[in-house]
């Protein structure tokens, strides 16, 4: 994923618009111009903060205490530490429904449960996924809910985290930003 990331950004140049004691600001955008992947960064050094805005969405990251650039454009690159940062953000999880079912299967495996007709309950449990139309968000319909409680009684302790998958803006983000920071040799 961080390499595809790379890629969207192989042409991008870093501009400094500004480097306070308080404050660095970024502007992240290709060489030619355009506002394709145009990213701003803003970080608040003294609160710990980095602000994401642009053309791949916004977002802002928060870690309460002073920081230094050179451990931020470290931080950023372990994506599950850096969006559970976020205070804010357009994207942080996308859901897709060929992973929500795959998850359902898989917590399934550690249970032990009776269905009658096991082929048409999975057929159900599909049907129940892909009529739900989830894309940003994943909140479980009653059918499916009803159906995965026949398996496991507990099932809102891990349903309705089935299929979050990191959103790869997130990734485009972080990457962007390290990138941004070596070019300006922070």
């Amino acid at each position: 994923m961080k390499e595809m990331c790379k890629k969207k950004f192989s042409t991008h140049q870093a501009t400094l618009i500004q480097n306070t004691d308080r404050f660095l600001i970024i502007e992240w955008k290709r060489a030619d111009g355009s506002g394709d992947y145009y990213v701003n960064y803003i970080v608040d050094k003294k609160r710990g903060s980095l602000i994401v805005s642009g053309d791949l969405g916004d977002s802002i990251a928060t870690w309460y205490n002073p920081i230094k650039i050179c451990n931020l454009k470290n931080y950023v690159l372990d994506i599950e530490y850096y969006a559970s940062k976020f205070q804010c953000s357009s994207d942080k999880y996308k859901f897709d429904p060929e992973d929500i079912l795959a998850d359902i299967k898989e917590q399934a495996t550690s249970l032990d449960f009776r269905i009658d007709d096991e082929q048409e309950f999975w057929e159900n449990v599909e049907s129940a996924i892909y009529d739900g139309g989830y894309n940003k968000d994943f909140i479980p319909s009653q059918e499916l809910t009803d159906l995965v409680s026949e398996i496991d009684c507990d099932y809102f302790e891990w349903l309705y985290t089935c299929g979050r998958k990191i959103h790869i803006r997130v990734y485009l983000w972080a990457v962007g930003f390290n990138m941004a920071c070596e070019q300006l040799g922070f």
